[in-house]
């Protein structure tokens, strides 16, 4: 797991802040849930009273943004990634918000240096299988009446593109019969299969929604789904000897002849929201 969670392969993800926010928008265009699963997070507790907020792998803000008109009037939001240039979109998205904020880019180690009891609030979406080792910590940065909420994808995220990505890595004999791609390891980490599991250990409280969503593209916008497998190639095809431009292009070929096959594509996009109270560290860690 050490190779799939390189900070410098994560970086080459997402870096390009601006194709970030196009697959984002892609996301929510092609989604059949058409609610918005961060106000769904954020409408199931009271968060008037929370001051002191952190957002982790906050990206581009779209879960501070989320926060408008929830928190206290003078609450502070602090987001954390790994990666610099987001940080003007996240301080924008906190001043959309109507919160002051603060950006840091050193990454998820800095939470070690807050104080036990520093946070009213931590939020995190889509990120915690990146550091899913960090939540002691962010148990002991909260306080005691705190709430850490946080949102994952299932292990059934993308299973469509996953299929086909490993059909045609074992075509071209560059991934064993019981081979799991990067992707699949990631959600491992933290999915909405064992994420209450996880969490358990830390929170008194915790509580879990289902987010079903399926991604559907029509025919004519199949190259709308190929940009999506691009964004996220590197997560599919890292850790093997795929990089080159003809297996690419092969998996390509093999996505839209699929799509006109069935006329259109679907790929699975189920998330789990995990609200969780009552922070405690237990005595053995």
């Amino acid at each position: 797991m050490a190779e799939v969670l390189d900070k410098k392969k994560i970086r080459k993800v997402f870096r390009d802040v601006q194709k970030h926010l196009a697959i984002a928008q892609l996301i929510r265009r092609f989604s059949t849930n058409k609610d918005d699963i961060r106000k769904t997070a954020l409408n199931q507790a009271d968060l008037s009273n929370c001051q002191n907020v952190l957002e982790l792998g906050c990206a581009f803000g779209a879960f501070t943004e989320a926060l408008k008109d929830k928190l206290h009037p003078e609450a502070k939001i602090t987001g954390i990634d790994i990666i610099p240039e987001y940080k003007p979109f996240f301080l924008e998205a906190c001043r959309r918000a109507g919160y002051s904020g603060f950006f840091s880019s050193s990454g998820i180690d800095k939470i070690k240096k807050y104080p036990a009891d520093s946070f009213d609030l931590v939020i995190c979406s889509y990120a915690l299988y990146f550091f899913a080792d960090m939540i002691p910590e962010i148990a002991r940065i909260l306080k005691k009446e705190g709430l850490f909420i946080t949102i994952t994808h299932s292990q059934a995220d993308m299973r469509e593109m996953v299929g086909i990505v490993k059909k045609i890595l074992k075509q071209n004999n560059s991934l064993e019969d019981k081979q799991s791609l990067p992707i699949e390891l990631i959600f491992e980490q933290f999915s909405a299969e064992n994420g209450e599991t996880l969490l358990r250990p830390f929170f008194g409280r915790i509580l879990a929604i289902d987010f079903k969503n399926t991604l559907v593209f029509q025919p004519q916008e199949i190259d709308r789904f190929l940009d999506y497998f691009q964004f996220k190639k590197s997560f599919f095809l890292t850790g093997t000897d795929t990089h080159n431009k003809t297996i690419i292009n092969q998996l390509m070929r093999e996505l839209q002849d699929s799509a006109m096959k069935k006329n259109l594509v679907t790929m699975c996009k189920d998330d789990k929201i995990f609200i969780c109270s009552q922070p405690f560290i237990p005595k053995e860690i």
